[in-house]
């Protein structure tokens, strides 16, 4: 029963940061093809302003402010590890997916060849 709820629970969080985090719409458009290309300019952009922006969340609860700060603090530290993810993978998955692409196409280009008959 309590693996159950905290499946159903775990599930409901996850459905909801898909649907409603605007990161998790960028990097799933970062892994369509069209986007791949896109991987690692926006990891190299992003990563720095989520770290920056972590590091001022985190004087803001050393602070003494309110324990909200905790909340903005997660956000960046998982967006910013998000996009470090992202700027490894996209290199990898873009090489391929690239190699697919051409195997593919060479496939269907090759002749069907069917085996001579015998002759003796």
């Amino acid at each position: 029963m309590i693996f159950r709820l905290s499946f159903g629970l775990v599930g409901g969080a996850l459905g909801f940061a898909q649907a409603w985090m605007p990161t998790n719409h960028l990097v799933r458009w970062i892994y369509t093809d069209r986007g791949l290309k896109w991987g690692v300019p926006i990891a190299v952009v992003l990563v720095p302003t989520h770290y920056r922006l972590g590091n001022m969340f985190q004087g803001q609860v050393e602070g003494g402010g309110s324990n909200w700060w905790w909340l903005a603090l997660a956000w960046a530290v998982i967006n910013c590890l998000k996009f470090i993810s992202v700027g490894i993978r996209t290199p990898f998955v873009w090489v391929y997916r690239t190699v697919r692409h051409v195997l593919a196409r060479a496939s269907k280009e090759q002749p069907i060849i069917r085996d001579a008959p015998q002759l003796y």
